[in-house]
């Protein structure tokens, strides 16, 4: 019974410190062998993914760079270090607390080692749902980027998706996002230099916390036995600071992670629920985008295989009737290419679909 119980930790640290969870059965290639995605693939800057029958495989040239996450629509492929909705939380939050916040792919981020510098592997690895709710709640976020660095960087592809995801951002913002070369003086000063990827590692692991003693906080905070009674208060008071954050955090994806579950309306991809808690706060948002949704010809057979198909279990048959959960719906369009007859097609839809619940595709005969 002890060993069962240490093999599922285990399992569920290992899969924790994966930077890129694989998750086989949302990918479209891997559900229908006929289908044409390849978006992992054509962004991957070292060819590292490899299709199997039934598997999904990044072999050892993967650098972890993160560029796939952005792309895959199913979450087939999604960052885990931390998740994406953590990561926005956490920017968030620090710019409640400082005067600008950069982020920074690693390798200026290591240039410039300040508590207000936000890493990532690579600004591709960000899709524009990120940028688009970094920019809605902290106007003081800035992109540290130099352009010159990327022409060097082994991530080649990087750039050119950082660019793409984030204009399409900008133009929904009507503004745009501030992008500069180097940290302003003022705002770095002499601040203490924080391990952010050490927090967020912490937080990803910790589901339920309610007290940290005082020898845990010692072991996880590492303090020096050497220090003065006055710098060991201080270094306290500190530690105390941020364990008090990181239950906030935690109990805040618990809150989100329990609500979604007891409302049935569990979203499968990170990035739309970017998206959906933004719409919350601005409907005049909602108004603007527009998502690609399927629609069904009255002619359709009602044969089941998109449903079967579908990698988010967005579309529901009923009785003959065919249903589309639409928070569930990532507009793959393997529903569509996977209709030998053509009874479906993807059509642009006003983001205000996503206040309906469950819609008809088709209502029963």
């Amino acid at each position: 019974m002890l060993f069962d119980k240490l093999k599922v930790l285990s399992n569920v640290l290992t899969k924790k410190l994966d930077q890129v969870e694989v998750v086989p059965n949302k990918c479209l290639k891997v559900r229908a062998v006929t289908s044409s995605c390849s978006a992992c693939v054509d962004v991957c800057p070292k060819n590292s993914i490899e299709f199997k029958l039934d598997s999904i495989e990044l072999n050892d040239s993967c650098i972890n760079c993160g560029l796939c996450t952005t792309v895959c629509l199913t979450n087939a492929l999604k960052w885990n270090a931390p998740p994406l909705i953590q990561l926005n939380n956490q920017v968030i939050r620090l710019a409640e607390s400082e005067d600008i916040v950069y982020i920074a792919c690693s390798a200026i981020a290591k240039e410039n080692l300040h508590a207000n510098v936000i890493e990532v592997p690579c600004l591709g690895m960000l899709p524009s749902a990120f940028w688009l709710s970094v920019k809605l709640n902290a106007t003081n976020v800035h992109i540290l980027h130099q352009s010159g660095c990327c022409h060097t960087c082994h991530i080649s592809t990087g750039e050119a998706l950082f660019m793409k995801q984030l204009e399409e951002a900008e133009q929904y913002l009507n503004e745009k996002i501030t992008i500069c070369s180097i940290i302003d003086a003022e705002s770095a000063g002499a601040k203490e230099i924080v391990d952010h990827s050490r927090r967020r590692l912490f937080t990803s692991l910790f589901e339920d916390v309610n007290e940290l003693n005082t020898i845990t906080a010692k072991e996880v905070f590492e303090v020096e036995k050497t220090l003065t009674p006055f710098e060991r208060f201080d270094q306290y008071y500190k530690q105390q600071s941020e364990v008090e954050e990181l239950v906030e955090e935690v109990n805040e994806i618990k809150d989100y992670a329990v609500d979604k579950l007891l409302n049935d309306t569990v979203i499968h991809s990170d990035k739309n629920a970017l998206l959906f808690k933004e719409f919350t706060k601005n409907p005049t948002l909602q108004q603007q985008m527009t998502f690609l949704m399927p629609e069904m010809k009255e002619s359709c057979t009602r044969c089941g295989a998109c449903a079967f198909l579908c990698p988010t279990n967005a579309i529901i048959m009923d009785n003959g009737s065919m249903i589309l959960s639409t928070n569930k719906c990532v507009s793959c369009g393997l529903c569509e290419e996977i209709c030998y007859e053509k009874h479906i097609q993807l059509k642009p839809k006003n983001g205000t679909i996503f206040n309906e619940k469950f819609m008809y595709l088709l209502k029963e005969k």
